[in-house]
């Protein structure tokens, strides 16, 4: 290497590091979080979590106590009616699945 070469170079090193100690006057420096802290923060996340998912899942229970308590209570007063609406629920179910096999089964020809 040339001797303009590394004076360019010295030149180039000096700019930047005065461009860096400008861009270090001019931001702030960043607010690091202590370990202690971020570690309660994270327990008191996992708390409302924990919170949450048992509300969540005692609300799930009841409505399905309601619902098997309703099926039963319509099974003893109106057998016919129940049967009637299991048939139709399985009657939907089968019509609804056919439909989806054909739908799907139309969109994997036309991409071949």
């Amino acid at each position: 290497m040339s001797g303009s070469d590394e004076t360019q170079e010295k030149e180039l090193l000096q700019q930047l590091q005065q461009s860096m100690e400008v861009l270090d006057d001019v931001c702030e420096p960043a607010d690091i979080p202590s370990l202690a802290s971020l570690e309660t923060f994270v327990r008191e996340q996992r708390r409302i979590k924990r919170r949450a998912n048992l509300v969540e899942m005692l609300c799930f229970w009841l409505v399905a106590l309601m619902v098997i308590t309703l099926g039963i209570l319509l099974f003893v007063s109106a057998p016919a009616v129940y049967l009637g609406i299991q048939v139709l629920g399985t009657a939907i179910a089968i019509v609804a699945a056919a439909l989806w096999f054909v739908r799907h089964r139309k969109g994997t020809v036309h991409h071949e």
